[in-house]
C-alpha cells in the first residue's frame, strides 16, 4: 500500500511509509475506498511491516535516496 523502493515486488520494500503506492491510486481515493466499506459496515485493513523495509545497500551504495 506504501510507496515501494523499484524492484520490490512483494510489496515489503517500502520507500516512504508516508505516501501510497501510485499503482494503487492516490490518497483520495483510499479515502473514498475506506469511507465505502464503512457504509457497507466493512473494515478495510492495511499491511505496513515497519521492520521490513527496503533492501540491503553495500557501503559503496548511496544512502540518501531514503527519506
Amino acid at each position: 500500500m506504501v510507496e515501494n523502493t523499484p524492484g520490490g515486488y512483494h510489496g515489503y520494500w517500502a520507500k516512504d511509509l508516508y505516501k501510497i503506492n501510485p499503482f494503487y491510486g492516490t490518497s483520495e481515493e483510499l479515502k473514498e475506498l475506506v469511507n465505502a466499506a464503512h457504509e457497507r459496515d466493512m473494515y478495510v485493513m492495511v499491511d505496513v511491516v515497519a521492520n521490513h523495509v527496503g533492501y540491503f545497500l553495500t557501503e559503496e551504495e548511496d544512502y540518501s535516496i531514503f527519506p
